[in-house]
C-alpha cells in the first residue's frame, strides 16, 4: 500500500474526517464530502492529487496508529493480564466502530496492512497483535490464563475473532454498539484457558 504524504492528510484532518464520514459506505461517498468533511475545496484536493484511494490509504494507516497507540494502556494497566486483555479487545472494538463504514471500501487493500506477508499460512502482523501476544504470556505468567501452546497465533486468533464479529453484528445485524461489545468480548475472554488449563 503507497504512503499517503499529502499536508492535506495530516492525522486531525483525517481523524475529523473518519468521525464525520466513517460510519457512511465509502464506495458511496463523493470526492465533494470528503473534501467538505477534511475543510477544503474539492478543487485543493485535486490540485494536491488528493483522490478517494489516496483518503483511503492515509486511513488505513491512521488506524494501524491507532491500534499502536491502545498498547501502552493495555501492557501498563492494573488488574490481571485476563482483566487487561479484556479491555484490549474493547478497544479493538471502539476503533473498528469508528472505521465501520471504511472497511469494506479498503476491503482487499487493507490485507497488506492485517497480514504478514508470505505463501501458505501467515498470521496478522505485529502492529495489531503485539499487545494481545503480551498480554497472554503475562497471563500465563500471573497464573489469570491458563497454558496457550502458541501466544502468537492465539493472538492472531483473537484479533479476527473480535473484530471481524464485531463489525458483522454492527453493520449486519445492526445491535447497538456497547451491546456487540460486550457480547464480543466476553465471548472470546471466556474462550480462552483459565488457570491450570491444560495447553490449546
Amino acid at each position: 500500500m503507497p504512503a499517503a504524504s499529502s499536508p492535506l492528510l495530516d492525522p486531525d484532518r483525517l481523524a475529523n474526517l473518519r468521525d464525520a464520514l466513517g460510519h457512511r459506505d465509502w464506495r458511496e461517498l463523493t470526492v465533494a464530502e470528503i473534501a467538505n468533511a477534511v475543510g477544503v475545496s474539492r478543487m485543493t484536493l485535486h490540485r494536491h492529487g488528493v483522490g478517494k484511494e489516496e483518503v483511503l490509504v492515509a486511513l488505513a494507516q491512521l488506524l494501524e496508529q491507532e491500534f499502536r497507540d491502545m498498547a501502552l494502556p493495555a501492557l501498563a494497566g492494573g488488574g490481571t493480564a485476563r482483566d487487561r486483555l479484556r479491555g484490549a479487545l474493547a478497544s479493538i472494538c471502539l476503533i473498528d466502530e469508528k472505521y465501520l463504514g471504511v472497511f469494506a471500501a479498503l476491503s482487499t487493500a487493507l490485507e497488506p496492512v492485517f497480514h504478514e506477508e508470505g505463501d501458505g499460512a501467515v498470521l496478522t502482523r505485529e502492529p495489531f497483535t503485539a499487545t494481545l501476544r503480551r498480554l497472554l504470556e503475562t497471563g500465563m505468567e500471573d497464573g489469570s490464563i491458563g497454558v496457550v501452546e502458541d501466544p502468537a497465533e492465539t493472538a492472531t486468533l483473537i484479533f479476527n475473532a473480535t473484530g471481524h464479529t464485531y463489525r458483522h453484528l454492527r453493520t449486519g445485524h445492526r445491535w447497538p454498539a456497547q451491546r456487540a461489545r460486550e457480547a464480543v468480548v466476553a465471548l472470546v475472554v471466556d474462550g480462552l484457558p483459565g488457570a491450570g488449563a491444560e495447553a490449546r
